[in-house]
Protein backbone atom coordinates (compact mmCIF):
# COMPACT_ATOMS: atom_id res chain seq x y z
CA UNK A 1 0.00 0.00 0.00
CA UNK A 2 1.52 3.41 -0.88
CA UNK A 3 2.12 5.82 2.18
CA UNK A 4 2.75 9.70 2.05
CA UNK A 5 3.65 11.67 5.42
CA UNK A 6 4.00 15.18 6.08
CA UNK A 7 4.14 16.18 9.64
CA UNK A 8 3.31 20.58 9.53
CA UNK A 9 5.28 21.53 12.58
CA UNK A 10 3.77 25.27 12.65
CA UNK A 11 2.71 27.48 9.88
CA UNK A 12 6.59 28.36 8.87
CA UNK A 13 7.07 24.93 8.09
CA UNK A 14 3.99 24.33 5.73
CA UNK A 15 5.70 23.70 2.05
CA UNK A 16 3.86 25.53 -0.25
CA UNK A 17 6.13 25.19 -3.40
CA UNK A 18 3.73 23.25 -5.18
CA UNK A 19 0.76 25.50 -4.36
CA UNK A 20 1.67 29.28 -4.78
CA UNK A 21 0.89 29.28 -8.37
CA UNK A 22 -2.59 29.55 -8.34
CA UNK A 23 -6.31 31.56 -8.79
CA UNK A 24 -6.87 34.37 -5.75
CA UNK A 25 -9.68 32.62 -3.71
CA UNK A 26 -12.28 34.37 -1.93
CA UNK A 27 -15.58 32.70 -0.31
CA UNK A 28 -19.03 33.90 -0.94
CA UNK A 29 -22.09 34.20 1.36
CA UNK A 30 -24.76 31.82 -0.41
CA UNK A 31 -27.34 31.63 2.56
CA UNK A 32 -27.92 32.06 6.33
CA UNK A 33 -30.48 31.78 8.85
CA UNK A 34 -29.29 28.06 9.41
CA UNK A 35 -29.01 26.32 13.12
CA UNK A 36 -25.38 24.75 13.06
CA UNK A 37 -25.23 23.12 9.58
CA UNK A 38 -23.33 20.45 9.54
CA UNK A 39 -23.40 19.16 5.64
CA UNK A 40 -24.56 20.38 2.47
CA UNK A 41 -24.82 18.27 -0.40
CA UNK A 42 -26.44 17.65 -3.97
CA UNK A 43 -28.41 14.85 -4.84
CA UNK A 44 -27.22 12.56 -7.80
CA UNK A 45 -28.95 13.58 -10.82
CA UNK A 46 -30.37 16.12 -9.36
CA UNK A 47 -28.34 20.03 -10.36
CA UNK A 48 -31.15 22.13 -9.10
CA UNK A 49 -30.92 21.15 -5.11
CA UNK A 50 -28.67 21.30 -2.52
CA UNK A 51 -29.82 19.93 0.58
CA UNK A 52 -28.52 21.37 4.16
CA UNK A 53 -28.53 18.83 7.29
CA UNK A 54 -28.77 21.08 10.36
CA UNK A 55 -27.11 19.25 13.97
CA UNK A 56 -29.26 20.18 16.95
CA UNK A 57 -32.66 21.34 15.13
CA UNK A 58 -32.26 18.00 13.45
CA UNK A 59 -33.99 18.42 9.95
CA UNK A 60 -32.70 18.57 6.81
CA UNK A 61 -33.65 22.02 4.02
CA UNK A 62 -33.99 22.01 0.29
CA UNK A 63 -32.25 24.89 -1.81
CA UNK A 64 -34.04 24.60 -5.25
CA UNK A 65 -32.35 26.94 -7.72
CA UNK A 66 -30.62 28.90 -5.43
CA UNK A 67 -33.71 29.65 -3.20
CA UNK A 68 -34.03 27.94 0.46
CA UNK A 69 -37.39 26.29 0.56
CA UNK A 70 -38.80 27.05 3.80
CA UNK A 71 -40.77 23.38 5.29
CA UNK A 72 -38.30 21.13 6.09
CA UNK A 73 -37.54 18.09 3.11
CA UNK A 74 -37.48 15.81 7.07
CA UNK A 75 -37.94 17.06 10.61
CA UNK A 76 -36.23 14.33 12.92
CA UNK A 77 -35.92 16.38 16.02
CA UNK A 78 -38.31 13.88 17.93
CA UNK A 79 -36.00 11.25 17.52
CA UNK A 80 -32.93 12.83 17.71
CA UNK A 81 -30.75 13.45 21.31
CA UNK A 82 -28.15 16.57 21.09
CA UNK A 83 -27.16 16.64 24.41
CA UNK A 84 -23.30 18.31 24.40
CA UNK A 85 -21.70 19.49 21.29
CA UNK A 86 -21.27 16.64 19.35
CA UNK A 87 -24.54 14.58 19.31
CA UNK A 88 -27.42 15.40 16.66
CA UNK A 89 -28.11 14.40 13.27
CA UNK A 90 -24.83 14.15 12.14
CA UNK A 91 -24.84 13.13 8.71
CA UNK A 92 -26.48 12.27 5.11
CA UNK A 93 -26.28 10.22 2.33
CA UNK A 94 -27.64 9.64 -0.87
CA UNK A 95 -28.27 6.34 -2.57
CA UNK A 96 -26.39 6.51 -5.66
CA UNK A 97 -29.72 5.63 -7.27
CA UNK A 98 -31.89 8.26 -5.61
CA UNK A 99 -32.90 10.19 -8.82
CA UNK A 100 -35.06 6.47 -9.46
CA UNK A 101 -35.58 4.73 -5.96
CA UNK A 102 -35.70 8.29 -3.97
CA UNK A 103 -33.66 6.21 -0.97
CA UNK A 104 -31.35 8.25 1.00
CA UNK A 105 -29.88 7.66 4.60
CA UNK A 106 -29.56 9.87 7.88
CA UNK A 107 -26.96 9.14 10.58
CA UNK A 108 -27.78 10.55 14.06
CA UNK A 109 -27.76 10.13 17.63
CA UNK A 110 -30.59 8.43 19.19
CA UNK A 111 -33.08 9.43 22.14
CA UNK A 112 -32.79 7.65 24.73
CA UNK A 113 -29.17 6.59 25.74
CA UNK A 114 -27.41 8.84 22.58
CA UNK A 115 -26.88 5.59 20.23
CA UNK A 116 -25.47 6.27 16.55
CA UNK A 117 -28.20 5.32 14.04
CA UNK A 118 -28.14 4.96 10.68
CA UNK A 119 -31.91 4.78 9.02
CA UNK A 120 -33.53 4.82 5.53
CA UNK A 121 -35.59 6.91 3.93
CA UNK A 122 -37.25 7.95 0.87
CA UNK A 123 -38.32 10.36 -0.42
CA UNK A 124 -41.81 11.60 -1.02
CA UNK A 125 -44.12 10.18 -4.37
CA UNK A 126 -45.55 13.34 -5.08
CA UNK A 127 -43.35 16.33 -3.69
CA UNK A 128 -39.16 16.12 -4.35
CA UNK A 129 -38.93 18.42 -1.85
CA UNK A 130 -40.05 16.51 1.42
CA UNK A 131 -38.92 13.43 2.52
CA UNK A 132 -41.46 10.33 3.23
CA UNK A 133 -41.47 10.49 7.24
CA UNK A 134 -43.15 7.07 7.24
CA UNK A 135 -40.59 5.40 5.09
CA UNK A 136 -38.19 4.70 7.99
CA UNK A 137 -35.97 1.76 8.12
CA UNK A 138 -33.55 1.26 10.39
CA UNK A 139 -29.90 -0.07 8.95
CA UNK A 140 -27.66 -0.22 12.25
CA UNK A 141 -27.63 0.89 15.56
CA UNK A 142 -24.25 1.38 17.56
CA UNK A 143 -24.12 1.84 21.35
CA UNK A 144 -22.94 4.81 22.63
CA UNK A 145 -20.94 4.60 25.82
CA UNK A 146 -20.01 8.67 26.02
CA UNK A 147 -21.70 11.49 24.12
CA UNK A 148 -18.30 12.74 21.77
CA UNK A 149 -17.19 11.26 19.46
CA UNK A 150 -19.79 10.28 17.59
CA UNK A 151 -18.21 10.31 13.65
CA UNK A 152 -21.60 10.44 11.74
CA UNK A 153 -20.72 10.47 8.11
CA UNK A 154 -22.69 8.30 5.36
CA UNK A 155 -20.22 8.23 2.18
CA UNK A 156 -21.39 5.86 -0.81
CA UNK A 157 -17.80 4.66 -2.27
CA UNK A 158 -17.19 4.27 -5.15
CA UNK A 159 -17.58 0.62 -4.75
CA UNK A 160 -21.00 1.37 -4.72
CA UNK A 161 -21.15 0.41 -0.81
CA UNK A 162 -22.15 2.86 1.84
CA UNK A 163 -19.10 3.85 4.38
CA UNK A 164 -19.94 4.55 7.49
CA UNK A 165 -17.40 6.21 9.72
CA UNK A 166 -17.86 5.62 13.79
CA UNK A 167 -15.83 7.56 16.13
CA UNK A 168 -13.99 6.22 19.66
CA UNK A 169 -16.69 6.39 21.91
CA UNK A 170 -15.74 9.26 23.20
CA UNK A 171 -13.48 10.07 27.16
CA UNK A 172 -10.15 10.73 26.91
CA UNK A 173 -7.55 7.85 25.47
CA UNK A 174 -10.80 5.95 24.58
CA UNK A 175 -11.23 4.60 27.72
CA UNK A 176 -14.54 4.49 30.43
CA UNK A 177 -17.40 2.57 30.40
CA UNK A 178 -18.24 1.02 27.84
CA UNK A 179 -14.70 0.77 26.86
CA UNK A 180 -12.98 -2.78 25.01
CA UNK A 181 -9.70 -3.18 27.21
CA UNK A 182 -7.50 -1.52 25.32
CA UNK A 183 -9.86 0.82 23.78
CA UNK A 184 -13.17 0.26 21.47
CA UNK A 185 -10.93 1.87 18.58
CA UNK A 186 -8.25 -0.82 18.31
CA UNK A 187 -10.87 -3.61 19.67
CA UNK A 188 -12.18 -6.06 16.69
CA UNK A 189 -15.09 -7.00 18.71
CA UNK A 190 -16.27 -2.78 18.45
CA UNK A 191 -17.81 -1.22 15.80
CA UNK A 192 -16.69 1.74 17.27
CA UNK A 193 -13.24 4.03 15.93
CA UNK A 194 -13.63 1.99 13.16
CA UNK A 195 -14.76 2.70 8.98
CA UNK A 196 -17.40 -0.02 8.25
CA UNK A 197 -18.70 -0.77 5.23
CA UNK A 198 -22.09 -2.92 4.25
CA UNK A 199 -24.05 -3.17 1.23
CA UNK A 200 -27.25 -1.88 1.43
CA UNK A 201 -28.44 -3.45 -1.72
CA UNK A 202 -28.16 -6.93 -0.60
CA UNK A 203 -31.69 -7.51 0.86
CA UNK A 204 -35.34 -6.69 0.77
CA UNK A 205 -36.41 -4.24 2.66
CA UNK A 206 -38.47 -3.85 5.34
CA UNK A 207 -36.50 -5.69 7.51
CA UNK A 208 -34.45 -9.18 8.43
CA UNK A 209 -32.19 -10.51 10.33
CA UNK A 210 -29.03 -9.03 9.64
CA UNK A 211 -30.48 -5.59 10.68
CA UNK A 212 -31.21 -4.44 7.24
CA UNK A 213 -28.20 -4.84 5.26
CA UNK A 214 -25.19 -7.19 3.53
CA UNK A 215 -21.85 -7.58 4.00
CA UNK A 216 -19.80 -6.94 1.46
CA UNK A 217 -18.12 -9.98 -0.10
CA UNK A 218 -14.41 -8.62 0.27
CA UNK A 219 -14.89 -7.01 3.26
CA UNK A 220 -11.05 -7.58 4.98
CA UNK A 221 -12.11 -9.43 8.31
CA UNK A 222 -14.55 -11.72 7.15
CA UNK A 223 -13.94 -15.22 8.74
CA UNK A 224 -11.51 -13.66 11.31
CA UNK A 225 -13.28 -14.18 14.65
CA UNK A 226 -11.42 -11.20 16.75
CA UNK A 227 -12.74 -8.50 13.99
CA UNK A 228 -16.52 -8.15 12.94
CA UNK A 229 -17.40 -8.45 9.51
CA UNK A 230 -18.24 -4.84 8.73
CA UNK A 231 -15.13 -3.20 9.47
CA UNK A 232 -12.59 -2.37 7.20
CA UNK A 233 -10.52 -0.13 8.91
CA UNK A 234 -9.58 0.09 12.21
CA UNK A 235 -7.90 2.65 14.89
CA UNK A 236 -9.60 5.79 14.17
CA UNK A 237 -10.16 8.67 17.12
CA UNK A 238 -13.32 10.95 15.84
CA UNK A 239 -13.24 10.37 11.71
CA UNK A 240 -15.02 14.14 11.47
CA UNK A 241 -16.32 14.32 7.55
CA UNK A 242 -14.26 12.59 5.08
CA UNK A 243 -14.64 11.82 1.20
CA UNK A 244 -13.83 9.79 -1.96
CA UNK A 245 -12.38 12.11 -4.85
CA UNK A 246 -15.38 12.08 -7.16
CA UNK A 247 -12.21 11.45 -9.97
CA UNK A 248 -9.81 9.19 -8.53
CA UNK A 249 -11.60 7.52 -6.14
CA UNK A 250 -9.06 8.01 -3.60
CA UNK A 251 -10.56 8.08 0.11
CA UNK A 252 -9.39 10.83 2.57
CA UNK A 253 -10.16 11.12 6.05
CA UNK A 254 -10.27 14.16 8.65
CA UNK A 255 -9.65 12.59 12.15
CA UNK A 256 -9.82 14.40 14.92
CA UNK A 257 -6.80 14.34 17.35
CA UNK A 258 -6.89 14.33 21.26
CA UNK A 259 -4.11 16.96 23.07
CA UNK A 260 -1.24 17.38 20.54
CA UNK A 261 -1.80 16.44 16.81
CA UNK A 262 -4.35 16.62 14.00
CA UNK A 263 -4.33 14.11 10.67
CA UNK A 264 -5.35 13.61 7.53
CA UNK A 265 -5.23 10.35 6.11
CA UNK A 266 -5.04 9.46 2.84
CA UNK A 267 -5.95 6.01 0.99
CA UNK A 268 -5.45 5.57 -2.69
CA UNK A 269 -8.20 4.45 -4.93
CA UNK A 270 -5.89 0.93 -6.00
CA UNK A 271 -6.44 -0.21 -1.94
CA UNK A 272 -9.69 1.26 -1.72
CA UNK A 273 -11.09 -1.57 -4.93
CA UNK A 274 -8.79 -3.74 -3.19
CA UNK A 275 -10.43 -3.33 0.03
CA UNK A 276 -7.10 -3.31 2.21
CA UNK A 277 -7.03 -3.71 5.43
CA UNK A 278 -5.92 -0.34 7.44
CA UNK A 279 -5.53 0.40 11.22
CA UNK A 280 -4.75 4.21 11.25
CA UNK A 281 -3.16 3.95 14.65
CA UNK A 282 -5.65 5.57 17.48
CA UNK A 283 -4.86 4.59 20.10
CA UNK A 284 -1.18 4.47 19.87
CA UNK A 285 -0.38 6.96 17.32
CA UNK A 286 -1.78 10.06 17.44
CA UNK A 287 -0.91 11.86 13.67
CA UNK A 288 3.10 10.85 13.93
CA UNK A 289 3.31 11.22 17.52
CA UNK A 290 3.42 7.84 19.60
CA UNK A 291 1.52 7.68 22.71
CA UNK A 292 2.51 5.29 24.98
CA UNK A 293 -1.00 3.60 25.47
CA UNK A 294 -1.75 0.12 25.22
CA UNK A 295 -3.76 -1.83 22.50
CA UNK A 296 -1.26 -1.89 19.98
CA UNK A 297 2.67 -1.22 19.38
CA UNK A 298 3.49 2.04 18.33
CA UNK A 299 5.78 1.60 15.39
CA UNK A 300 4.33 -1.92 14.30
CA UNK A 301 4.10 -1.66 10.83
CA UNK A 302 0.59 -2.94 10.64
CA UNK A 303 -0.42 0.65 11.30
CA UNK A 304 -0.99 3.29 8.68
CA UNK A 305 1.13 6.27 9.21
CA UNK A 306 -1.52 9.67 8.86
CA UNK A 307 -0.66 11.80 5.70
CA UNK A 308 -0.50 14.99 6.91
CA UNK A 309 -0.68 15.85 11.07
CA UNK A 310 -0.13 19.04 12.23
CA UNK A 311 0.51 20.41 15.92
CA UNK A 312 -2.20 22.14 18.42
CA UNK A 313 -0.12 25.30 17.71
CA UNK A 314 -1.76 24.89 14.45
CA UNK A 315 -5.26 24.09 15.16
CA UNK A 316 -6.88 21.79 17.28
CA UNK A 317 -10.10 20.31 15.56
CA UNK A 318 -9.59 18.92 11.96
CA UNK A 319 -12.39 19.09 9.25
CA UNK A 320 -12.45 16.75 6.52
CA UNK A 321 -12.76 18.31 2.99
CA UNK A 322 -12.60 17.42 -0.65
CA UNK A 323 -10.66 17.20 -3.57
CA UNK A 324 -11.81 20.19 -5.98
CA UNK A 325 -12.82 18.69 -9.37
CA UNK A 326 -14.99 21.97 -10.35
CA UNK A 327 -14.68 24.41 -13.52
CA UNK A 328 -14.49 27.72 -12.30
CA UNK A 329 -11.26 27.29 -10.63
CA UNK A 330 -9.20 25.38 -13.31
CA UNK A 331 -5.97 25.34 -11.28
CA UNK A 332 -7.21 24.17 -7.91
CA UNK A 333 -8.38 20.90 -9.74
CA UNK A 334 -7.09 17.95 -7.56
CA UNK A 335 -6.20 20.25 -4.59
CA UNK A 336 -7.81 18.59 -1.48
CA UNK A 337 -9.42 21.75 0.83
CA UNK A 338 -9.63 20.83 4.60
CA UNK A 339 -10.15 23.10 7.93
CA UNK A 340 -9.76 23.55 11.59
CA UNK A 341 -12.66 24.23 13.47
CA UNK A 342 -11.49 25.25 16.29
CA UNK A 343 -9.00 27.91 14.78
CA UNK A 344 -11.39 28.56 11.88
CA UNK A 345 -8.55 27.77 9.12
CA UNK A 346 -9.20 26.65 5.99
CA UNK A 347 -5.81 24.76 4.09
CA UNK A 348 -5.27 23.19 1.17
CA UNK A 349 -3.12 20.44 0.02
CA UNK A 350 -1.96 17.77 -2.20
CA UNK A 351 -0.78 13.89 -1.73
CA UNK A 352 1.66 13.70 -4.24
CA UNK A 353 4.34 14.90 -3.62
CA UNK A 354 2.45 15.69 0.05
CA UNK A 355 1.92 19.43 0.54
CA UNK A 356 -0.21 21.49 2.72
CA UNK A 357 -0.65 25.36 3.00
CA UNK A 358 -2.77 27.44 5.15
CA UNK A 359 -5.09 29.45 2.76
CA UNK A 360 -7.71 31.21 5.82
CA UNK A 361 -6.47 34.42 4.97
CA UNK A 362 -6.90 34.15 1.08
CA UNK A 363 -10.62 33.06 1.03
CA UNK A 364 -11.69 35.86 4.15
CA UNK A 365 -15.01 36.84 2.90
CA UNK A 366 -15.21 40.77 1.67
CA UNK A 367 -16.30 43.01 4.82
CA UNK A 368 -17.11 42.29 7.84
CA UNK A 369 -17.96 38.77 7.42
CA UNK A 370 -16.27 35.94 8.42
CA UNK A 371 -16.42 32.08 9.10
CA UNK A 372 -15.96 30.65 12.24
CA UNK A 373 -16.08 27.61 12.96
CA UNK A 374 -16.17 25.61 9.43
CA UNK A 375 -17.81 22.44 10.60
CA UNK A 376 -17.91 20.83 6.58
CA UNK A 377 -17.44 21.06 3.25
CA UNK A 378 -19.57 20.11 1.03
CA UNK A 379 -19.50 19.83 -3.56
CA UNK A 380 -22.43 20.04 -5.76
CA UNK A 381 -23.09 18.94 -8.79
CA UNK A 382 -20.59 21.04 -10.63
CA UNK A 383 -17.82 19.89 -7.89
CA UNK A 384 -17.36 23.47 -6.96
CA UNK A 385 -17.22 23.64 -2.99
CA UNK A 386 -18.48 25.14 -0.08
CA UNK A 387 -18.23 25.28 3.62
CA UNK A 388 -20.29 25.00 6.36
CA UNK A 389 -19.75 27.81 9.42
CA UNK A 390 -21.19 26.57 12.54
CA UNK A 391 -21.37 29.29 14.83
CA UNK A 392 -23.03 31.97 12.81
CA UNK A 393 -25.31 29.62 10.51
CA UNK A 394 -24.38 30.49 7.40
CA UNK A 395 -22.92 28.53 3.83
CA UNK A 396 -20.02 30.06 1.53
CA UNK A 397 -18.89 28.79 -1.64
CA UNK A 398 -15.39 29.17 -2.91
CA UNK A 399 -15.01 31.42 -6.07
CA UNK A 400 -12.11 33.39 -7.78
CA UNK A 401 -11.06 36.45 -5.67
CA UNK A 402 -12.07 39.29 -8.87
CA UNK A 403 -14.27 40.71 -11.08
CA UNK A 404 -16.18 38.72 -13.57
CA UNK A 405 -13.99 38.22 -16.23
CA UNK A 406 -15.18 39.17 -19.57
CA UNK A 407 -13.04 37.26 -21.42
CA UNK A 408 -13.72 34.08 -20.10
CA UNK A 409 -15.14 31.83 -17.16
CA UNK A 410 -11.38 31.95 -15.17
CA UNK A 411 -9.23 34.43 -13.09
CA UNK A 412 -5.68 34.45 -12.88
CA UNK A 413 -3.06 35.43 -9.72
CA UNK A 414 0.40 34.80 -9.06
CA UNK A 415 3.40 36.72 -6.85
CA UNK A 416 0.80 37.57 -3.94
CA UNK A 417 -2.27 39.12 -5.13
CA UNK A 418 -2.51 40.77 -8.86
CA UNK A 419 -5.59 41.50 -10.65
CA UNK A 420 -6.68 40.32 -14.26
CA UNK A 421 -9.91 41.42 -15.67
CA UNK A 422 -11.28 41.83 -19.14
CA UNK A 423 -13.77 44.14 -20.71
CA UNK A 424 -16.14 43.80 -23.81
CA UNK A 425 -16.92 40.33 -25.45
CA UNK A 426 -15.37 38.07 -27.64
CA UNK A 427 -17.53 36.98 -30.10
CA UNK A 428 -17.78 38.70 -33.93
CA UNK A 429 -18.05 42.27 -34.29
CA UNK A 430 -17.00 42.80 -30.60
CA UNK A 431 -14.12 44.86 -29.36
CA UNK A 432 -12.44 44.35 -25.82
CA UNK A 433 -9.11 44.52 -23.74
CA UNK A 434 -7.30 42.53 -21.09
CA UNK A 435 -6.11 44.80 -18.51
CA UNK A 436 -3.27 42.73 -16.16
CA UNK A 437 -1.95 44.30 -12.85
CA UNK A 438 1.53 42.40 -11.31
CA UNK A 439 2.73 44.10 -8.83
CA UNK A 440 6.05 45.55 -9.27
CA UNK A 441 7.50 45.77 -12.87
CA UNK A 442 8.35 43.12 -14.56
CA UNK A 443 8.85 41.14 -18.10
CA UNK A 444 5.81 38.83 -18.91
CA UNK A 445 5.87 35.95 -21.81
CA UNK A 446 1.86 35.95 -22.90
CA UNK A 447 1.44 32.73 -24.36
CA UNK A 448 -2.16 32.95 -26.37
CA UNK A 449 -3.71 30.23 -28.62
CA UNK A 450 -6.31 27.77 -29.28
CA UNK A 451 -6.83 23.88 -28.08
CA UNK A 452 -9.67 23.86 -30.66
CA UNK A 453 -9.98 21.84 -33.71
CA UNK A 454 -8.66 25.01 -36.02
CA UNK A 455 -5.86 26.48 -34.85
CA UNK A 456 -5.82 29.92 -34.35
CA UNK A 457 -4.04 32.60 -32.20
CA UNK A 458 -4.43 36.17 -31.19
CA UNK A 459 -1.92 38.65 -33.29
CA UNK A 460 -2.21 42.28 -33.52
CA UNK A 461 -5.08 42.16 -31.47
CA UNK A 462 -6.78 39.72 -34.08
CA UNK A 463 -7.92 36.78 -34.45
CA UNK A 464 -6.26 34.74 -37.02
CA UNK A 465 -6.94 31.34 -37.46
CA UNK A 466 -4.09 30.27 -39.58
CA UNK A 467 -1.24 31.18 -36.81
CA UNK A 468 0.24 27.92 -34.92
CA UNK A 469 -2.05 27.09 -31.96
CA UNK A 470 0.29 28.40 -29.41
CA UNK A 471 2.24 31.85 -29.73
CA UNK A 472 4.62 33.20 -27.29
CA UNK A 473 4.95 36.95 -27.09
CA UNK A 474 7.08 39.07 -25.06
CA UNK A 475 5.55 42.29 -23.66
CA UNK A 476 7.16 44.71 -20.59
CA UNK A 477 4.66 46.21 -18.12
CA UNK A 478 5.05 49.71 -17.07
CA UNK A 479 6.31 51.45 -14.58
CA UNK A 480 3.24 50.47 -12.14
CA UNK A 481 3.61 47.03 -13.45
CA UNK A 482 0.51 47.25 -15.78
CA UNK A 483 -0.11 46.05 -18.93
CA UNK A 484 -3.38 46.28 -21.35
CA UNK A 485 -4.49 44.45 -24.24
CA UNK A 486 -6.80 45.37 -26.51
CA UNK A 487 -8.05 43.43 -29.27
CA UNK A 488 -10.16 44.02 -32.23
CA UNK A 489 -13.25 42.51 -33.94
CA UNK A 490 -12.99 38.65 -33.85
CA UNK A 491 -14.03 37.97 -37.46
CA UNK A 492 -15.47 35.44 -38.25
CA UNK A 493 -14.07 32.03 -36.16
CA UNK A 494 -16.13 29.64 -36.01
CA UNK A 495 -18.28 29.19 -32.85
CA UNK A 496 -17.82 27.51 -30.27
CA UNK A 497 -13.80 28.04 -30.65
CA UNK A 498 -11.99 27.31 -27.30
CA UNK A 499 -9.35 29.97 -26.73
CA UNK A 500 -6.47 29.61 -23.88
CA UNK A 501 -4.80 32.51 -22.20
CA UNK A 502 -1.62 31.74 -19.54
CA UNK A 503 0.85 34.45 -18.45
CA UNK A 504 4.13 33.76 -17.43
CA UNK A 505 6.55 36.01 -14.70
CA UNK A 506 9.75 36.38 -14.26
CA UNK A 507 9.80 35.20 -10.83
CA UNK A 508 13.59 34.47 -9.24
CA UNK A 509 11.64 33.10 -5.60
CA UNK A 510 9.88 30.26 -8.12
CA UNK A 511 10.97 26.72 -8.42
CA UNK A 512 12.19 27.38 -12.04
CA UNK A 513 12.48 31.43 -12.00
CA UNK A 514 8.54 31.64 -13.42
CA UNK A 515 5.19 32.08 -11.82
CA UNK A 516 2.09 31.05 -13.73
CA UNK A 517 -1.62 32.44 -13.79
CA UNK A 518 -3.88 29.75 -14.10
CA UNK A 519 -5.01 29.27 -17.55
CA UNK A 520 -8.33 31.60 -18.31
CA UNK A 521 -10.51 29.74 -21.26
CA UNK A 522 -12.94 32.03 -23.49
CA UNK A 523 -15.36 30.14 -25.67
CA UNK A 524 -16.83 32.39 -29.03
CA UNK A 525 -20.57 32.14 -28.68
Amino acid sequence: MRQFALSLLGLAALSASALSQSTPLTAELMWNGYSRPVQILPAPGDPTRLFVVEQNQADIHVIQNGVKIATPFLDLSGLVTTGGNEQGLLGMAFHPDYNSNGLFYVNYTATGGGATRVVRYQRSAGNPNLADAGSAQTVIQISQPQSNHNGGGLVFGPDGYLWIATGDGGNFNDTGSGHAAGGNAQSGTSLLGKMLRIDINGDDFPGNANLNYAIPPTNPHIGNGAILDEIIHLGLRNPWRYSFDRETGDLIIGDVGQNAREEIDFLARADVDASTAVNWGWRCTEGLACTGLSGCTCGDPSLTLSTINYFHSVGRSVTGGYVYRGNAIPDLDGDYLYADYQFSKVFRARFDPVTSVEITGQIDPPGTLAINGPASFGEDQDGELYICDLSNGEIFKIVPDGPFLGLGSAYAGTNGDPTLFGTGGVGPGEAGSLHLRDGPPSALTLALGSLSATPASFFGGTLIPTVPATLQLFFFTNASGEIDLPWADLGTNPPGLEIYIQFAFDDPGAQFGVSLSNALKATLP
